[in-house]
């Protein structure tokens, strides 16, 4: 069987390995960004990303998902299968399914060994560094500068030892500008380049490569898609002003992430003026009408009943339509994923997003949009630990100890959860 049709047949196939290398801010080498955190397919501090390209790891990890062998690194995406769709399918549908012939042909030109004749990325997810203004609850210093100082406090790391811990500034490569270098020369063949962070409205490199695609004319390509992942707390570096930019781009979609309104946002997205943030959404929805803007949500059983709240608010504000909320399903730290609380809780939260799924419907949502809250709660009774909090002792230990350092308390930001209160001892 040719590799096309190993490809058309496997359940594990996933085009992202012939176009896209993700590069995160350590330096690690991976294909996407879902990827198993600790494993990774090369390293940029080591080798090129031409190198990488062909390397054994990325050579045999083609040939594995040609042949329906299910990869370790995978498994969020092997883990849910019993959703709507996957990340692995939307990227599958958007490159390579029903009218993609040239990476039909791409697959087809798979060696026996694994390899590609070149190295042409269509796709970049490419993050320069960890540089970000907030410190999120379900972050950490590898993407969030912010968080060195809280992590070294809270798990008491010694100075000598905190670049071991990756409580430092971290960029990929052997020199700061290593990457940047390596990733112009793609921008010609890049069908999609997908920005997140750390914070990359605060990255140098992020505004040399939109400056490098106006120059190649990429921002007049009906092809190209600009895509963020932004805190969308500041919109400005230097003289580089974002929307000034955004401005010249036919295709374009900034997700901010938010994963909660007010109060609630500001603890959980630590440094979020939410004010400020509600005015950058009005400019950017005055002065850019041809992007596309959306609520990035990562959704924890924490944030869960905000979520409709902020969805409701924001379409009666019109700066979303009812479709423009993605759900992101957060798997750690396991102690906040929906899957860990007990059933009771899980029941509640179940009834909260069956009545919203009604006002989704009721407001002509699509059916994409809506399956983003009925795969929430496919996902979070796909593990049954009865009436226990399996992650209790994590949940005191880390919430609390973050609430100490910063002055907070979850109980009092969180009075929804007051039900949950029965597994803190500390409470």
């Amino acid at each position: 069987m040719n590799p096309l049709d190993k490809a058309k047949s496997s359940k594990t196939f996933c085009i992202l390995p012939w176009v896209h290398q993700y590069v995160g801010p350590p330096g690690d080498v991976k294909p996407c960004c879902l990827y198993e955190q600790d494993m990774q397919i090369g390293d940029l501090k080591q080798n090129t990303l031409e190198e990488i390209w062909n390397n054994d790891a990325t050579k045999q990890m083609r040939l594995d998902m040609l042949n329906g062998v299910e990869l370790v690194g995978c498994a969020k995406c092997n883990s849910r299968t019993n959703l709507t769709v996957t990340p692995k399918d939307q990227f599958n549908k958007f490159l390579f399914n029903n009218h993609h012939a040239k990476n039909e042909d791409l697959v087809a030109g798979t060696q026996e060994d694994g390899s590609l004749r070149e190295h042409k990325l269509q796709y970049i997810d490419a993050r320069f560094n960890n540089l970000c203004n907030l410190k999120c609850r379900t972050c950490g210093p590898r993407f969030s500068t912010s968080w060195i100082e809280d992590h070294v406090k809270l798990y008491d790391i010694k100075k000598e030892d905190r670049a071991m811990h990756g409580d430092v500034f971290q960029f990929p490569g052997q020199h700061e500008d290593q990457l940047l270098n390596e990733i112009m020369p793609q921008l010609p063949n890049v069908r999609q380049i997908y920005f997140a962070g750390g914070e990359p409205l605060m990255q140098k490199e992020h505004y040399a490569v939109l400056e490098e695609l106006i120059r190649l004319n990429k921002h007049n390509d009906p092809d190209f898609n600009l895509q963020y992942n932004t805190n969308f707390s500041v919109l400005k570096l230097g003289k580089h002003d974002a929307i000034e930019f955004w401005k010249q781009f036919k295709r374009l979609r900034v997700n901010a992430s938010i994963d909660g309104s007010h109060a609630r946002g500001e603890y959980w997205r630590k440094g979020t003026n939410w004010s400020q943030l509600v005015n950058n959404a009005k400019r950017y929805r005055a002065e850019v009408p041809q992007g596309e803007f959306c609520i990035s949500y990562t959704l924890s059983w924490v944030s869960a009943f905000n979520l409709p709240e902020l969805h409701k608010e924001w379409v009666d504000m019109k700066l979303i339509s009812v479709n423009n909320v993605h759900v992101n399903l957060l798997d750690v730290p396991s102690c906040y994923s929906l899957k860990s609380i007990p059933n009771w809780k899980k029941d509640k939260i179940k009834e909260k997003f069956e009545a919203h799924i009604q006002w989704m419907i009721d407001h002509k949502a699509t059916e994409l949009a809506v399956n983003g809250f009925k795969n929430a709660i496919t996902f979070m009774y796909s593990v049954d630990h009865g009436d226990d909090f399996v992650d209790q002792a994590e949940f005191i230990s880390l919430t609390h100890g973050v609430d100490r350092i910063r002055n907070e308390d979850f109980w009092t930001t969180y009075p929804e959860h007051a039900d949950m209160k029965v597994f803190d001892v500390r409470a």
